[in-house]
């Protein structure tokens, strides 16, 4: 069942069943398209999860991205994110993390332990066969050739972002990161031609992101990593390196995929540093030699 209140202005919706069960109960006043789009969603649910919402309006055969936002809204959600996490948490039921296979509640520690190293591994693997070997090298030069980076990256990417950061400040690159979405803004607004930014995000639709690099002005270079090659992110950058993972439980935030999104990040600074022969490898032991005082 859905109710209906008002908070002083229009009527919202509170779900009080399911996603699915609600879909069922509402196609009857939905308009085609949204009756399209929700028949998708029934037989498809474990797929949509990982749509972005260009893909689900192409693969619903609706006209464009509006369908989308107006059939999850009459759902009562507000935006499209809430939609899919509410979806795969209905999908997952009592399963906690899915990669190749399902951690549930029952599960021992050696269980979970040996089920995440598994996911791990298949995921790792399946990323290198995966590799665009021309994209990595185009990265590489890019961020070579760069008078600053700006690496961003938030939430559970921003972990990996900050680890880019440091470490390609150690072959002595000008780099800036933080986790302030608000000096990024500013950051962003002052790039110059040669600078570029390193963009990290799986899900490729964080507002914090996407929205100040959309407003980025002349020919500054952006490396999107990301799990979607559809996705807002991967759309706006010049060039975009787009991870795999397998896993589909979004309570989990996307586990493995931070594993490959470190392991891509460590790929681009090894190389970077190779290209610069034994000056990359002085560069690196004069980083260490900085940092000896700081531990006993």
């Amino acid at each position: 069942m859905v109710e209906f209140f008002s908070r002083g202005g229009p009527m919202e919706k509170t779900r009080t069943n399911s996603v699915l069960s609600t879909i069922h109960e509402l196609k009857g006043t939905l308009t085609p398209a949204a009756r399209r789009i929700g028949d998708f969603v029934l037989n498809n649910a474990s797929r949509v999860v990982n749509m972005t919402m260009t893909e689900l309006a192409s693969e619903s055969g609706v006209a464009s991205e509006s369908s989308v936002v107006r059939f999850y809204r009459s759902l009562g959600f507000e935006g499209y994110h809430d939609f899919k996490v509410t979806l795969a948490s209905e999908i997952a039921g009592s399963s906690i993390y899915h990669s190749y296979e399902d951690i549930t509640i029952d599960d021992a520690p050696m269980t979970v332990a040996r089920k995440i190293f598994a996911g791990s591994i298949n995921t790792l693997q399946e990323n290198l066969r995966n590799l665009n070997p021309a994209i990595l090298e185009e990265a590489t030069l890019i961020l070579e050739e760069s008078r600053r980076i700006v690496v961003l990256g938030y939430g559970v990417s921003s972990s990996i972002a900050n680890n880019a950061a440091f470490k390609l400040s150690l072959l002595e690159k000008d780099v800036f990161y933080s986790t302030d979405s608000h000096l990024n803004a500013i950051v962003l607004s002052k790039l110059k031609i040669g600078d570029s930014v390193l963009a990290i995000s799986h899900s490729g639709e964080s507002k914090d992101l996407v929205t100040p690099l959309e407003k980025l002005k002349g020919p500054i270079k952006i490396i999107a990593i990301t799990g979607f090659k559809e996705s807002s992110l991967a759309h706006i950058a010049d060039l975009s390196i787009t991870t795999f993972s397998e896993e589909r439980n979004m309570r989990t935030d996307a586990m493995v995929s931070r594993c490959v999104q470190m392991v891509i990040t460590d790929v681009l600074f090894t190389t970077l540093a190779v290209r610069q022969g034994k000056e990359g490898l002085q560069k690196l032991s004069e980083g260490r030699r900085a940092l000896s005082y700081l531990k006993f």
